[in-house]
């Protein structure tokens, strides 16, 4: 009798990881990024994003996905072969050191509430010292885009950008530097 087919993990997929393929500009090397289906929009629910784990690959602090109840994060829930689940893992850790996985609650667009798994960087020496990641930012605000988030997610991750941006490029005069035409950023 031959083997069936090979059972799928549910995997929440909210950062880098809905179009990985968009932070290739930014970092070199990474591994070969396999294809995923598409899956569809979903919401994990009861959780955030603090951006509070510095990842030198990205000249700072990146979002990692922490307990928060009535809040919820958008993003595509995609049925991954489990045989396919070390490359994935590989390539989480590769896009932002997102070496840890943890279930999540996730609403499909359908209202339905399922168990799946995100990957995450760990929280080892959290901090909200130095800069978070303006590249992170915009690459996650493209990602967004190419995954087709909805519009108000994307834009509110682009005005996020802006906003870090302004932020930390004040002056102490109280002036803000010219904010850089960036790809991905309206």
């Amino acid at each position: 009798m031959a083997p069936g087919p090979a059972a799928s993990r549910p995997w929440f997929a909210f950062s880098l990881d809905l179009a990985p393929a968009a932070a290739s500009r930014h970092l070199h090397g990474l591994p070969p990024v396999p294809d995923f289906p598409e899956g569809e929009l979903a919401e994990a629910l009861d959780v955030d994003v603090v951006y509070d784990v510095h990842v030198p690959n990205w000249g700072g602090r990146v979002a990692r996905l922490v307990d928060a109840p009535g809040h919820h994060v958008t993003g595509r829930l995609r049925p991954v072969d489990a045989g396919s689940w070390p490359v994935l893992a590989r390539l989480e850790t590769a896009l932002a050191l997102a070496n840890e996985e943890r279930p999540v609650r996730v609403r499909t667009a359908s209202g339905a509430v399922v168990e799946a798994h995100a990957f995450t960087p760990a929280a080892r020496n959290p901090s909200t010292q130095g800069p978070v990641s303006e590249a992170f930012l915009i690459t996650l605000a493209v990602a967004a885009e190419r995954a087709r988030l909805p519009a108000a997610v994307v834009e509110k991750l682009q005005a996020e950008a802006r906003i870090v941006h302004a932020v930390q490029h004040a002056r102490p005069d109280g002036h803000r530097t010219q904010t850089p035409n960036k790809p991905g950023i309206k």
